[in-house]
């Protein structure tokens, strides 16, 4: 079975259901398979349908797929529904056209007339989204694949009110987004690491447009999470994100306390979730890429230098020519490499390389909403990597 292949979930889709028998997956019990298998954690590295020696020839985005759609499964017969494959992969589409109707690239997949298995990989290959091609999407999706399971809280709310569950799911997103800024806001140092990410929620939200804004625990509302696993997800995402270098400060486990707490969870529960959280990190530090010398926020920032530096290079010719036409710029981006430059003088380079990458459609993405996160890496790289540039104009002391 590959999972990049047309006809992966008809294939699939008996291994499901010999799972759902002899293992007698519920709902309960496979989250706990999927957080095991790093799923919950934005970091599939196994598939509780296939051992290890088949699932790790897939990539991480083929597994994340399988367990996406295993999950849905689960939570389709979990509500007594009929083991008709047909039936749960219709349902499936359908609440997710229910969610995605605004969504033109959604709305296109529907208009061919297929099965539902081949919607549905479609849908699926569509939903998930890597980080490799950050021009196109405009670093929107950096955290979606962290918030993958909102899909299944909002299937099971789906089949229980036959409604769209896109007010529930707003919710919720908004609860996880605020539970994740106030855990970044617990560390006692503050890095660029950091700082990216806050900024990186802002555009990462798939069903609001809130920015994170709360102060205090007390003011995230969790009424709405009457689902036990939702609970667990909001919690689990607390505590891979307080995370760094598998370590955590007081003021950071308190936090997770203080949280256990308001969702309902006792003491020892808490705990327990953070050991998970823990063990899983030092099971699989050689294999996560995501979490390598850091946790996500190390990798969000190491992947911006790659593509920053991957676009400078690229452009090479047309920058050179646009840069050196600007001698006030070079004299700026020159003294910026010794010395911090002013307020006034920060507002003038930013101008100068927006106008430049506007005239150069390859880097349109640091004009787009968001890409002004990014202007910094490239004021830091541009005189690095094109010295040609500035050797006429290097400023000495």
């Amino acid at each position: 079975m590959n999972p990049s292949a047309s006809g992966w979930i008809e294939k699939h889709f008996p291994v499901v259901l010999e799972n759902l028998h002899d293992k007698n997956w519920q709902t309960n019990n496979f989250y706990l398979e999927l957080r095991n298998a790093g799923f919950i954690y934005a970091n599939t590295l196994q598939t509780p349908s296939y051992p290890q020696s088949i699932s790790s020839k897939w990539t991480i985005e083929e597994k994340t797929k399988i367990n996406l759609l295993d999950a849905l499964v689960v939570s389709y017969y979990q509500h007594g529904k009929k083991k008709d494959a047909k039936a749960c992969l219709t349902k499936i589409c359908a609440y997710y056209l229910s969610i995605e109707s605004q969504h033109k690239t959604f709305k296109k997949l529907f208009k061919f007339k297929s099965s539902p298995a081949s919607q549905l990989e479609n849908l699926l290959h569509a939903r998930i989204q890597t980080n490799q091609n950050l021009l196109q999407k405009n670093f929107s999706n950096l955290l979606t694949n962290a918030l993958l399971y909102l899909d299944v809280l909002g299937f099971e709310t789906f089949l229980k009110t036959k409604q769209s569950p896109l007010a529930y799911l707003k919710n919720t997103e908004t609860n996880i987004v605020n539970t994740m800024y106030l855990a970044f806001q617990q560390k006692a140092e503050k890095n660029i690491y950091e700082a990216l990410v806050l900024k990186l929620l802002q555009n990462s939200l798939r069903y609001t447009n809130q920015k994170p804004s709360v102060k205090h625990l007390q003011e995230i509302k969790f009424k709405a999470l009457k689902n036990t696993n939702a609970k667990k997800y909001v919690l689990d995402l607390a505590c891979i994100t307080v995370y760094n270098d598998q370590a955590i400060e007081k003021t950071e486990k308190l936090f997770i306390e203080n949280l256990g707490k308001k969702l309902g969870f006792s003491l020892q529960d808490t705990h327990q979730a953070l050991e998970s959280t823990q063990e899983f990190l030092k099971t699989h530090k050689a294999e996560i890429a995501y979490f390598e010398n850091s946790n996500a926020i190390h990798q969000a920032y190491k992947n911006t230098h790659k593509l920053v530096k991957l676009l400078i290079l690229r452009n090479k010719n047309r920058l050179l020519t646009e840069i050196k036409e600007s001698g006030a710029l070079v004299v700026l981006l020159s003294k910026s490499t010794h010395s911090n430059l002013t307020e006034k003088e920060r507002k003038i380079v930013k101008e100068q390389l927006l106008d430049i990458c506007k005239s150069v459609p390859s880097l349109a993405i640091f004009v787009l909403p968001g890409g002004s996160i990014l202007l910094p890496i490239l004021i830091k790289f541009i005189p690095q990597l094109l010295p040609s540039a500035f050797n006429e104009n290097r400023i000495t002391n």
